[in-house]
């Protein structure tokens, strides 16, 4: 194997003292002996220089002065963004040893405080869709600390030391950070041996060896320096068929954006323009870029095309800049709408980002190539480990250099005939796409993933990034466990994996848990109470102007009736037709069959119900839709929660529990296929005949975590107060020591509100079991704010559990999606370890550095 500089380098230093270590915490912390012994003495300097490596451009290179540091994992995660920080923690909490290499000193990539873009999750586009998992133990605490609104341009360093809390949590995990990869090392064409990393900060590099990689670079360095295949730009349409794709295939490609934050400083700050920024005189030259609103940053001021966005990144910062201040000089001084100015009197930017949020990236090349039809009809593949649902979101090249174009933003996701050009439902990611075809020990995560560009376009997304990447951390640990590579996990082992990342807090479309060693399985279960399905009722009523329908659960074989709370606003009758047909799950608008119909006229200046009779046999626990053609002078009441967001933070940061039943899906159709859910906890309101119970306690050993093919939650009675309970019945007694929670934590929304936790979450409760003929407390929380709770407790041997609920966070009704109970071994792994990890793994790291190195 040749050897690079580097190589030749590294072995001369070892030569004259210089330390080359192996294990894993070798120069960890300090300066080596040799560091210091190099900087002892021109009689040194002079031996060195008898052993220079001559230069590139004449003159010769001192060997010995940066420490190689060599060390040994069992994964290494490139790439300390969203997607690899998940991808780190999943896979260390499963076992493997793992270094995680980010170039940057803080965790979070683009969604870090350096760059200020918010990790927004999918509930704009969709309902009941939130990315759970790791990265909603991320969100949830970040939201309970923060005392800051969270929007897009407000992100703070609260952000980031969660990032590194989490991550410094897990004793298999080893961070890296201010810590750039340089070369791959390959032991043959297709085979990473290792990476060389740089550290200018402690003047070491790493060479870097595992049997496994994952590239969450962004920028797919890894795949392109170990030779991996890999796709970019725009194909054609004719190359998978994707009705989205341009004609002809380009490698144009979506800009980088700059964001920034305005702050109100209680006084008049002039601005003037600096010479070298860009100048927009006009309203025009700003058309169809809103810039009332100026306290946070803008997605369009992005520059992209015709520049490359690796290559050209460092003038493609220099052109946001020249934009940016041009905008602000605009709002400033020259801007003509409204109240703008005279608002912006006393704001000045109070942060401005250096480092550009990057959209565009190398996609690896797997084994399955993800499309426009897997997003568009989505079928479930068999190695499916994660799921998206952001929009077919392409930003057209050029950005605000193409001032004549109209930018996508708002346009895409109203309710308008784009709507039909960039809708998903949510769509399983295959494994197969996030590993390479021809580097068998590389995966990807997060932009790097491999799908074409309209597909890519929606996955690109850091929630769906943080989800795929837990996904790709948990496929690592099968590696482990198999010895294999990702194509057999993918090909012999990908309901494991399934079964694995659902018990982790994961959603995977179309599966449920099938888990062997679930004890809970199998259990009858009963409650306290159960909640009856009812719709709120609401001031606000929205207009017919669109056909309109609603996704609802059936409990019942038989449905008699169903009222819609209507308003007329003409002086005559209206008849009204309403159609009634199946839903596979709660995004489902597809079907156009109506299993029945039913007609009814609605009086002149009718504000009330009106009755639909159906006289239908229908299938108990299954979902239904019913739908309305467009009348413009009528309109269906729609109940609004409270919304969970705040400009201030002096704005209460309680909120209110949600009333929008779980499970359920309003929606218009804009167009003429297509049902757009509308969204941010809204529901239509109705009543039916006969009453509908769709969440009994039965459905937490349903199978999933969150509503789907059906509610899968249990609600007490909102009208007995708490506490309340649900107990698992065991058919005999049995040994287990875990009992796993998946409370509610309103998934169909997100929030923005400082210092907040979801009222529908439980706060104290305590578990018990029922052994020897007397109840046992064996678990309890005081202040839980997590939707996923695991408790593991000394053995028992037990035929019954008991999980009391005495206090949510503000709701009035206990609820509960998943219990599962095991028996673990004796040491069992642990998803959040417990003692003070952080100062224990600084210890450990510290007690490894020789003495006299100190």
């Amino acid at each position: 194997m040749s050897l690079n500089r580097r190589s030749i380098i590294g072995r001369l230093a070892f030569g004259v003292g210089a330390l080359f270590t192996k294990g894993k915490f070798a120069g960890a912390a300090g300066l080596s002996a040799a560091a210091l012994q190099m900087d002892q003495g021109t009689a040194q300097a002079r031996r060195s220089a008898d052993l220079s490596i001559p230069g590139r451009v004449g003159g010769y290179i001192r060997p010995g002065t940066i420490e190689i540091v060599h060390q040994q994992f069992e994964l290494v995660v490139v790439g300390g963004g969203l997607s690899g920080t998940c991808a780190a923690i999943s896979a260390a909490r499963n076992g493997v040893k793992v270094a995680l290499v980010h170039e940057r000193s803080m965790l979070g990539g683009n969604s870090s405080s350096e760059v200020s873009n918010f990790p927004e999750n999918s509930c704009a586009f969709n309902t009941w869709s939130r990315e759970s998992g790791i990265i909603d133990e991320l969100y949830t605490e970040e939201r309970a600390r923060n005392w800051t609104p969270s929007y897009e341009g407000n992100v703070n360093s609260q952000w980031d030391i969660i990032l590194y809390e989490w991550a410094q949590r897990e004793r298999n995990l080893t961070l890296f950070l201010n810590t750039t990869l340089r070369e791959v090392e390959m032991a043959d064409e297709s085979r990473i041996l290792a990476i060389h990393a740089a550290q200018l900060g402690t003047e070491k590099d790493f060479i870097i060896q595992a049997p496994l990689f994952i590239d969450c670079t962004g920028n797919g360095v890894l795949i392109y320096r170990s030779g991996a295949e890999f796709r970019w730009g725009r194909e054609a349409r004719s190359e998978y068929g994707e009705p989205s794709a341009p004609e002809l295939a380009s490698t144009d490609i979506m800009g980088s954006t700059l964001f920034f934050k305005a702050r109100d400083t209680g006084r008049p700050i002039p601005f003037k323009r600096p010479n070298w920024a860009a100048e927009f005189a006009t309203e025009t030259e700003l058309r169809d870029r809103d810039h009332s609103s100026f306290e946070n940053g803008y997605a369009w001021i992005e520059v992209g095309h015709p520049m490359h966005w690796i290559r050209d990144n460092e003038a493609i910062r220099a052109v946001l800049l020249r934009q940016f201040l041009g905008v602000w000089d605009h709002i400033k001084n020259r801007c003509t709408h409204g109240d703008v100015r005279e608002r912006a009197r006393n704001f000045a930017p109070d942060f401005i980002s250096f480092s550009p949020y990057k959209r565009e990236s190398r996609r690896i090349r797997g084994d399955y190539v993800l499309r426009e039809q897997d997003l568009r009809d989505p079928s479930v593949h068999p190695d499916d480990l994660a799921y998206g649902v952001w929009p077919i979101d392409a930003h057209p090249p050029g950005g605000i250099l193409n001032r004549s174009h109209t930018p996508p933003w708002g346009a895409y996701f109203s309710t308008k005939a784009d709507f039909e050009e960039c809708a998903t439902l949510p769509y399983g990611i295959p494994l197969r796409s996030c590993y390479s075809k021809n580097v068998v020990n590389l995966l990807a995560a997060g932009r790097t993933l491999g799908g074409s560009y309209i597909a890519f376009s929606s996955t690109r997304v850091l929630a769906t990034g943080a989800i795929t990447g837990q996904g790709v951390g948990a496929a690592a640990a099968l590696c482990k466990k198999y010895n294999c590579g990702p194509r057999q996990v993918a090909q012999s082992h990908s309901e494991e994996l399934q079964q694995l990342l659902l018990r982790q807090d994961s959603f995977i479309p179309g599966v449920e848990n099938r888990d062997p060693l679930d004890i809970a399985r199998t259990a009858s279960v009963s409650a306290s109470s159960e909640s009856a399905l009812h719709f709120p009722e609401g001031p606000e009523f929205h207009s017919a102007q669109f056909p309109l329908a609603q996704i609802f659960p059936v409990s019942s074989e038989r449905l008699e009736k169903i009222e819609l709370l209507l308003k007329s606003s003409t002086s005559q009758a209206i008849s009204v037709r309403l159609g009634l047909r199946k839903a596979m799950h709660v995004w489902d608008f597809r079907s156009d069959e109506d299993l029945a119909t039913a007609t009814a006229a609605v009086p002149p200046g009718h504000e009330g119900y009106v009755p639909f009779v159906f006289n239908l046999r229908t299938e108990a626990g299954s979902l239904y839709y019913v739908h309305m053609d467009c009348h413009p002078e009528l309109a269906w009441s729609l109940s609004s929660d409270p919304p969970l967001w705040s400009a201030t933070p002096s704005a209460d940061v309680k909120g209110a529990p949600s009333l929008v039943p779980v499970g359920v899906t309003p929606a218009d159709r804009p167009e003429t296929t297509k049902w757009r859910p509308i969204t941010d906890g809204k529901v239509f309101t109705m009543r039916m005949t006969p009453q509908q119970t769709p969440y009994g306690a039965a459905n937490v050993i349903r199978g999933t975590n969150r509503p789907d093919r059906w509610t899968n939650i249990w609600i007490s009675d909102p009208e007995r107060p708490l506490p309340a309970w649900i107990e698992l019945k065991l058919s005999k007694p049995v040994e287990f020591n875990q009992v796993q929670i998946t409370f509610d934590d309103n998934i169909n929304v997100r929030a923005y509100l400082p210092q907040f936790k979801f009222p529908e979450c439980v706060k104290r409760y305590e578990v018990a079991v029922h052994a020897a003929g007397q109840w046992k407390t064996v678990a309890e929380a005081k202040d839980n704010y997590y939707r996923r709770v695991v408790h593991t407790f000394s053995r028992v041997r037990a035929d019954r559990l008991r999980i009391t609920i005495h206090e949510t966070n503000g709701a009035k009704t206990a609820n509960i999606y998943e219990v599962r109970i095991y028996n673990e071994p004796d040491s069992p792994q642990s998803g959040k370890p417990s003692g003070n990890v952080i100062v224990d793994k600084l210890v450990e790291e510290f007690r490894t550095v020789p003495f006299q190195t100190l």
